[in-house]
């Protein structure tokens, strides 16, 4: 069976199965484009200004046409996964409806938060409303997504940053580290009001968007989960020591993973990865990305098996040959996903075949992660 072959039906039953950590196999796809979410959308961003970025920016029509070419070339690609559309992903959605500011930067291709004027001196979370200028845009992408996909694509959740991503976005770069240091009960005030903030976000989303087939898509990385479910990422992690994480942000993490049927979590590999600590979290799923500068996947091996050991696992970005023969080969195949960046289509079915083949290789015999 080619990657382009696989019935929806079989690959629902297939993601099914892989959240259980009961598939047969690694389950494979792909991603098809830029990284950068202004290059993936140039005719939906193009009334998006280099610089500062309001609401009224952005026009959820000019999206459309884009989603549906982005879900065909992705069709075409093939794969186990399940692409999804989402409300564009390209814009701190959260922070900017905390009162950041937002600034987008066409020449990289992607748009960043810059912190409230005069948060640090008076540093307060405000209440969540529906009717928040950059809430209400963003659940606009909603009716109009379900409404262009006619059910052939899930319409899935959108980013949304974590708490430690939230906090950097606040109080501006590694400042927040400093704070924890210099203001613990001020930055223990600030992530519960955060939290709250958080989750409020997520329900407003999820209520609104209309189940795929039972289950609920995701913005990037093409993963169909049954019921409701929903992503973080706490990417800000990375600046913390352990002790840190495991006083401001762990806490946080975990009744956010309480608040939702499913909940999924996005990390890069540098510096601090907390995996053994979301290991006592009711994270479902740890994606660990791989960075095209970063840490191969040999390299990651111990992270991978100490998630395997109890969560499944999606290891999605610039997966080289060498990175893919190492995971399908090296790694226990019960709950192992890989998401892999392509320049074609025609890039997609040589990788395919490829997988197929080294996925059938003996795997080294599991072995547990010692916490």
């Amino acid at each position: 069976m080619t990657a382009t072959q696989i019935p929806l039906s079989q690959r629902i039953d297939r993601l099914t199965r892989w959240l259980q950590r009961q598939n047969e196999r690694p389950l494979v796809g792909f991603t098809l484009g830029s990284y950068y979410p202004l290059h993936r959308y140039r005719n939906g961003v193009r009334r998006i200004p280099n610089g500062a970025v309001d609401p009224e920016d952005i026009q959820v029509e000019d999206y459309l046409d884009e989603t549906d070419e982005l879900f065909e070339i992705h069709a075409a690609a093939g794969g186990d996964l399940i692409w999804s559309a989402a409300p564009f992903w390209g814009l701190p959605w959260v922070e900017a409806s905390l009162g950041c500011g937002v600034v987008a930067d066409h020449a990289v291709g992607s748009a960043r938060a810059t912190p409230p004027l005069g948060f640090t001196e008076n540093p307060v979370v405000p209440e969540f409303s529906e009717t928040n200028p950059w809430v209400s845009k963003m659940l606009e992408f909603v009716p109009a997504l379900a409404e262009r996909s006619g059910g052939r694509y899930p319409v899935g959740v959108t980013l949304m940053r974590g708490v430690s991503d939230l906090l950097a976005a606040l109080y501006g770069g590694q400042n927040f580290v400093l704070r924890m240091c210099d203001e613990p009960e001020e930055v223990h005030a600030i992530v519960e009001g955060l939290t709250r903030y958080w989750i409020a976000f997520g329900r407003c989303l999820l209520e609104r968007l209309p189940l795929y087939h039972g289950g609920t898509g995701s913005f990037l990385f093409s993963l169909w989960c049954p019921g409701k479910a929903i992503w973080t990422q706490e990417d800000a992690a990375a600046l913390l020591s352990p002790s840190l994480y495991e006083k401001f942000i762990y806490p946080a993490d975990c009744d956010i993973a309480r608040a939702f049927e499913r909940t999924a979590m996005h990390l890069h590999p540098t510096r601090f990865i907390p995996v053994r600590q979301l290991m006592g979290t009711k994270t479902e799923v740890i994606e660990l990305h791989i960075d095209h500068d970063g840490p191969r996947a040999e390299a990651l091996e111990t992270h991978y098996r100490a998630i395997l050991a109890g969560k499944p696992l999606l290891i999605w970005g610039d997966v080289t040959d060498a990175d893919l023969e190492f995971v399908l080969t090296r790694l226990p195949h019960q709950g192992l996903a890989v998401n892999i960046m392509v320049p074609s289509v025609e890039a997609a079915h040589q990788t395919w075949d490829r997988a197929m083949s080294l996925s059938h290789c003996a795997t080294i015999p599991f072995t547990p992660y010692e916490r």
